[in-house]
């Protein structure tokens, strides 16, 4: 069992044709609404994967928070939620005609989930737990994360952090976050270029045994104790990479699972990412052959 603790996001993908040239400003364009959030977007990619993965995370009292977690059932997600007044987490998703994207998050009472609302018998039988930063950047999820992580290792599981952010990283303090990890001792730490920068050369390679590099288009390194490695990543033209990174890090994590190969993880991982980087959106129908499935 996969577990992975975190935002469970409803995303609002905005598409204005208005964007395109001689368009006036009230043209019709598209919105459509999907699930989201890095925790939530891992765990239906493991799902898709085959793997079996449980999802924890706090909502609101809402519609919002219904529907997403009826499609979280839909992709065989375990939804353990916790529901609290308030709203759930939300990101709306502009694509601007250049193909970048710009972003407005609103986390809602995601970052409220305590310590106390985690149940032992969600992590008894963890084989993995994933955390996405943003898990740690705020209380009190972070606690919440933390005795998480506390029932995942008495469990015997591994545990993995993925950074997600460089900008939300630089605003909640490298050193912070370096001695934060340094508690955690996460096996496994994923990190894009941008990210991996903010840290002196060598560092991630000091917070956990195993430190994944995502080079997006260029594929993904990985550093071990027998030194760090490169893997060629799969040609695609990517649009939109807003949702690849938390499919790269499902592909990663299951394939290593299974294998015990850095090899093997880092070229499922690889192309999952270049399918789900060429379409729009974070939970793209895509091609999953060639790729580590449980």
């Amino acid at each position: 069992m996969i577990v992975t603790l975190g935002d469970l996001t409803l995303e609002i993908l905005v598409k204005p044709d208005h964007d395109a040239p001689g368009r006036p400003p009230d043209s019709i364009g598209s919105v459509t609404m999907t699930g989201g959030g890095a925790a939530g977007n891992f765990a239906v990619w493991i799902s898709r994967l085959g793997g079996n993965c449980r999802f924890i995370g706090k909502v609101g009292r809402d519609p919002a928070a219904e529907l997403l977690v009826v499609d979280l059932l839909k992709e065989g997600v375990l939804a353990e939620t916790v529901s609290e007044q308030g709203s759930t987490a939300t990101l709306v998703h502009t694509v601007r005609r250049s193909g970048h994207a710009t972003l407005m998050p609103d986390r809602g009472v995601a970052v409220k989930l305590k310590p106390e609302d985690i149940r032992e018998d969600w992590l008894n039988d963890a084989d993995w737990l994933h955390l996405p930063a943003t898990s740690l950047w705020a209380q009190p999820i972070a606690a919440a994360a933390a005795r998480a992580v506390r029932l995942a290792r008495q469990a015997g599981a591994r545990v993995s952090v993925s950074l997600t952010s460089a900008n939300s990283l630089r605003d909640y303090g490298v050193s912070r976050f370096t001695a934060l990890l340094k508690t955690f001792k996460p096996d496994v730490v994923l990190a894009r270029q941008d990210e991996a920068a903010l840290f002196p050369t060598g560092a991630l390679g000091d917070l956990a045994p195993i430190a994944v590099l995502k080079l997006g288009a260029n594929g993904s390194g990985a550093a071990d104790g027998n030194g760090y490695r490169e893997y060629q990543g799969e040609e695609q033209r990517a649009v939109d990479r807003s949702g690849a990174d938390e499919a790269f890090d499902a592909a990663w994590c299951l394939a290593y699972l299974k294998t015990g190969s850095l090899e093997q993880a880092c070229a499922s991982a690889n192309r999952l990412y270049a399918r789900v980087a060429a379409h729009h959106g974070s939970r793209p129908k895509v091609d999953l052959r060639g790729l580590v499935r449980w």
